[in-house]
């Protein structure tokens, strides 16, 4: 009796050990199914919200036209606003350059320009201007820049005008060392322009020129204003064919690669000269007049 009672536990103990062991296997298979699915599916799912269209983002053709035309319109403008930038900042760098030049000489009225084009046929490095005779710009005027004398205006146009450098055998301009007071004319030359240098020639021959002197205008002839720098002597040297002596000079800006000048259109004594010979003539003409009577 008691051997069939324990096969009776043995029996209960072993159902309820299966039962309970596939009620865990059917819960397990379960989880790894969900688990199973949710990683192969997330991705699914991520990229069908992707690319479902959002019905507030969809436009129609002549939206897009429109929006494209409308920022050509900003990209444009934004490209304006940066070179009228750029050419507001280098005009202010320039007068700001020659600020010192009004405050030197009150007297002159100037017009600051800037070197538009070359000629290259030009063998002493004329170049022309952005300034003209709008801008009280006239033939003959100074042209300077922070380094002292350039040349002078040879011909106006509205809008723009022509410089000749102090580099052409056309330059005749009243100088003297700032040391010495030895005077003469500073005038381009065939010899030295292609270096950038001309000459101070006519001067005397017991001058006390020496180098690194420096030479500046005189004035006379009211053309160009006194004290104007024209350069530093490099050497002095005697004309081979006449044994005269004079003075090479170096001006203090390359006047073959300048990009930026003033024009002096007014200052005191201009054309005092050439006034003073017409009033001299007439009071000639008079006196003669005069006596005949």
């Amino acid at each position: 009796m008691k051997g069939k009672d324990y096969a009776k536990r043995i029996l209960t103990t072993v159902l309820i050990v299966l039962v309970v062991t596939a009620a865990v296997s059917a819960a397990v298979d379960k989880n790894i199914f969900t688990d199973l699915y949710t990683t192969v599916s997330k991705p699914f799912q991520q990229t069908t919200q992707a690319v479902t269209p959002d019905p507030a983002m969809q436009r129609s053709k002549e939206d897009l036209l429109r929006e494209n035309s409308e920022l050509h319109e900003e990209v444009n403008d934004l490209v304006s606003r940066v070179i009228d930038y750029d050419d507001i900042k280098k005009e202010n760098e320039v007068l700001r350059k020659y600020y010192g030049i009004k405050d030197d000489h009150p007297d002159y009225k100037i017009a600051v320009a800037t070197v538009i084009r070359r000629d290259p046929n030009d063998d002493f490095y004329g170049f022309t201007i952005d300034k003209g005779s709008r801008d009280d710009v006239k033939k003959g005027d100074p042209v300077i820049n922070d380094g002292g004398l350039v040349g002078w205006v040879s011909e106006v146009s509205v809008t723009t005008s022509r410089v000749t450098t102090l580099l052409s055998p056309e330059a005749k301009v009243g100088a003297m060392d700032q040391k010495t007071h030895d005077s003469g004319i500073a005038t381009g030359s065939t010899h030295f322009c292609d270096e950038g240098e001309l000459i101070l020639s006519v001067i005397s021959a017991d001058n006390k020129i020496k180098a690194d002197d420096i030479v500046i205008t005189t004035g006379v002839g009211g053309v160009y204003p006194a004290g104007i720098v024209v350069g530093k002597v490099t050497k002095l040297d005697y004309n081979e064919y006449d044994t005269t002596p004079y003075a090479v000079i170096k001006p203090y800006t390359d006047l073959r690669t300048i990009s930026d000048v003033v024009v002096i259109t007014s200052f005191e004594g201009q054309g005092i000269i050439e006034e003073a010979d017409t009033s001299s003539d007439k009071a000639s003409s008079d006196s003669s007049t005069a006596s005949k009577n």
